[in-house]
């Protein structure tokens, strides 16, 4: 008899205790269930009656300039395309540098031991398309290569954006230009008697295709028509195929300044590099030198890129006229144009049609010349562009390879005179 009220009291405990659990368990989910509602009617974003969009943007944490790594990957896990986005609040300048993904990348040696510990069989030559083969899940890939673009390029990141190839291909578009850049190279020079070839200041140039907004994306843009709800709504429809380390908050906290952006001003440029058997090298000292060219201009672009011509980041700062390769209009910076000049081109490479399809090239772009003709004097490596006055000439340097402007004797009835020499015969 008392063996069974043993038993009766023990399942009548077990009994009230399950009871209680049913019961935390019951509020708990019930709970659970309102706050998903709650949450989930935003987005993911608080309560727009508690958290309204002058909210976001006060509360947010934004870089007056920031630096947005994007990622495109295909479905069989290759890096298909890299960008680097910078956006400056101040300017509303939008620039896109595109970085090869055909480029292989020695990962410094403190660097790589760290990332041994990640993954021990990650090679130290890394080629950046197949970065995500390096990591286990696709954060540590993403994250991790913020790290090495950081050192690669020397600048800081602010976040990382991934989207698929289908996004892109819907987004963007492809340009093929020439990326020019300067820099101490042997390349062209004559080996001395010692055999060795000396360095010097040269202008090296490499075709690359950059993305660029497609038409249709930029109608997309543009019909937001500036209105901040809609741009807010706009990113939570994109985060929604999208991966990044910036929070949907963050990125909302930017609404005030993709109002003011004009997505016909947006600039596009390559990074410095080389292409030689299939292979791109990126130019780690010229590349940190060009994005903090684009990082420091405090100068708002007026006028949309011409990329028909040479695609190169000045080395004068933002303030001069050949950071962006847009042409200056007649209204600015009309005094030092060379339009209105009188120009001779003499050949002074030996290679014959040179003049004249210099000649040809200038004039589509508005350049008056009035003459061509022989240099006899020597042969030359490096065109020469000699000027009647200071401040003159300035604008045709883009167009010839690391040219030599001086200030001297022109023939009468000219104002400038070009001698070519053969760096320029494959321009």
């Amino acid at each position: 008899m008392k063996k069974k009220n043993i038993a009766k009291m023990f399942f009548i405990s077990l009994l009230k205790s399950l009871i209680c659990i049913a019961i935390v368990l019951g509020v708990g989910f019930i709970s659970y269930k309102i706050s998903y509602s709650i949450l989930s009617k935003d987005g993911g974003i608080a309560n727009s009656d508690v958290d309204s969009l002058a909210d976001i943007k006060a509360e947010a944490t934004t870089d007056d300039i920031s630096r947005n790594l994007i990622y495109v990957s295909d479905e069989k896990n290759r890096v298909t395309h890299i960008m680097l986005e910078i956006c400056n609040k101040k300017t509303h300048n939008m620039d896109y540098v595109t970085i090869p993904v055909k480029a292989d990348y020695t990962i410094p040696s403190v660097m790589y031991r760290k990332l041994c510990q990640v993954n021990q069989e990650i090679p130290q030559v890394i080629r950046l398309a197949s970065l995500k083969k390096y990591f286990s899940s696709e954060d540590d890939a993403y994250g991790y290569g913020v790290l090495i673009f950081e050192k690669m390029l020397g600048t800081d990141i602010s976040y990382y954006t991934a989207i698929d190839q289908t996004t892109y291909e819907s987004q963007y578009e492809e340009k093929k230009v020439k990326v020019a850049y300067k820099t101490k190279s042997d390349i062209n020079n004559t080996p001395g008697p010692d055999g060795t070839t000396p360095e010097s200041n040269t202008t090296l140039k490499t075709k690359l295709n950059l993305s660029i907004l497609s038409d249709s994306y930029k109608n997309q843009l543009q019909d937001l028509g500036g209105d901040e709800e809609k741009i807010a709504d706009y990113i939570k429809d994109q985060y929604e195929r999208v991966a990044s380390n910036l929070t949907q908050y963050n990125k909302i906290g930017y609404v005030e300044t993709y109002q003011k952006l004009n997505v016909n001003l947006y600039h596009y440029w390559g990074i410095p590099c080389t292409y030689a058997d299939k292979v791109y090298s990126i130019d780690g000292k010229a590349a940190k030198k060009a994005l903090k060219v684009l990082i420091d201009n405090d100068v708002t672009y007026t006028q949309p890129q011409d990329l028909s011509v040479l695609n190169r980041i000045s080395d004068r700062g933002a303030s001069s006229s050949s950071v962006s390769t847009a042409e200056p209009s007649d209204g600015d910076g009309e005094k030092n144009s060379s339009k209105k000049l009188k120009i001779r081109i003499l050949n002074g490479s030996q290679i014959a049609g040179l003049a004249s399809a210099t000649k040809q090239r200038l004039e589509e772009k508005g350049f008056k010349i009035a003459d061509v003709g022989n240099y006899t004097d020597e042969t030359l490596t490096t065109t020469r562009i000699v000027v009647s006055k200071k401040g003159q000439g300035g604008d045709l340097e883009e167009y010839f390879d690391d040219p030599k402007l001086t200030v001297g004797d022109v023939a009468e009835g000219y104002d400038i005179e070009i001698i070519l020499g053969t760096r320029d015969a494959n321009s």
